[in-house]
């Protein structure tokens, strides 16, 4: 992974603690579908979207698996403002 999406990896990181209030952890290429359930996958992906100013749809969620395939489209998407 880039630089810019190990930053967004690592934001990620800090919306499924704080946000989702989850005490998971999870590798870049884990699936995340493997540790969070479809509500939680859910939350994740509209804090993701407010987070970051993105919009994610139905063809993103098939293509997206792991932490690394989400940093990867978003930081690709996210304008640099958006970006930490």
């Amino acid at each position: 992974m880039t630089a810019r999406e190990q930053a967004v990896a690592a934001e990620i990181r800090r919306l499924v603690r704080e946000e989702l209030r989850s005490p998971i952890s999870f590798g870049d290429d884990e699936e995340l579908a493997s540790r969070l359930d479809s509500l939680a996958l859910l939350s994740l992906v509209v804090a993701v979207e407010d987070r970051f100013r993105v919009i994610l749809d139905d063809e993103d969620a098939s293509r997206t698996r792991s932490l690394a395939d989400l940093a990867r489209l978003v930081a690709d998407r996210a304008s640099p403002e958006a970006l930490p």
